[in-house]
């Protein structure tokens, strides 16, 4: 449990537990068999289980609609998952076939994910490279390699780069952007609020312990905001603040009423908070 890969089976037992939700934003059909009891386990240890399951539903229903609107509006053929854990986008998102779905993460956890889906039939073709994405050179040979068979490509980092160091995400960027087809990038951004009251929050310290050595796990959340992207040619396409996304999905949210009289009074600043982004290319 200290590998930080293991995270990808607690995400995907929240994203069963709000499946099973009557009000859930989204229905993940395959989430429990890929969580299995390890995922189980994880989520009872961690606590805050309802929190963070709204945390989870919410930014795996917001980056759902983000794809599937690229997809239909920009004419995207491909869809790069970097880092993507036991995602089932592919098997249940509403997806042209024609669409080139390719997922990247380490050996283990694609094959343990193989296996257990091996009798489900993604809507798209799928692909699956094993592949450490925090090697630069072969990062670089694989974004090369991907754009061949190319015409316009979205690249998604969900739940990625938030364990990177900055000079990490900086070298993403820029190795993303390189390429002339990977014109689309989605990804969460954490706000430095969430960062500077990291440890205050009980479950951050147990999940520390558990995937990191009690070493902090979360590293990257620039001062800067989305602003940090651009110096790499990046422009942001669309920022969605998780609190104003909450209160359109009708999902509840303490003291709902003061955070939008909050929202109103300081909207510079809660454009800052932690958000859903697209970035484009300038």
């Amino acid at each position: 449990m200290k590998n930080i890969a293991d995270t990808a089976y607690l995400v995907a037992m929240y994203r069963a537990l709000e499946s099973e939700r009557a009000d859930a934003l989204f229905h993940d059909p395959y989430a429990r068999l890929l969580a299995g009891g390890k995922g189980a386990m994880l989520v009872e240890v961690l606590g805050e289980k309802e929190k963070i399951t709204n945390a989870i539903a919410l930014r795996t229903r917001l980056i759902d609609e983000q794809i599937e609107k690229l997809v239909q509006s920009k004419k995207i053929d491909t869809v790069l998952n970097l880092a993507a854990g036991l995602d089932t986008r592919p098997y249940r998102l509403n997806l042209p076939v024609s669409l080139r779905w390719i997922e990247v993460d380490f050996g283990e956890i694609l094959a343990d994910k193989e296996q257990k889906l091996q009798h489900a039939k993604p809507v798209c073709t799928l692909e699956r490279i094993k592949l450490d994405i925090t090697d630069s050179s072969l990062r670089k040979r694989f974004f090369a390699d991907i754009t061949k068979n190319s015409r316009q490509a979205l690249v998604i980092t969900e739940g990625l780069l938030s364990y990177l160091p900055e000079p990490q995400v900086a070298s993403i960027a820029a190795d993303i952007y390189e390429q002339s087809k990977l014109n689309w990038w989605l990804f969460e951004l954490e706000s430095t609020d969430t960062m500077q009251n990291y440890d205050k929050i009980y479950a951050r310290r147990i999940f520390d312990q558990y995937f990191a050595s009690g070493n902090k796990t979360l590293l990257f959340a620039p001062t800067e905001g989305i602003s940090f992207f651009q110096r790499y040619g990046w422009r942001v396409a669309e920022s969605l603040c998780v609190w104003k996304e909450l209160r359109r999905l009708k999902r509840q949210v303490k003291l709902a009423w003061l955070v939008e009289r909050l929202m109103k009074l300081n909207q510079a600043y809660w454009d800052q908070q932690s958000s859903v982004v697209l970035l484009c290319k300038s």
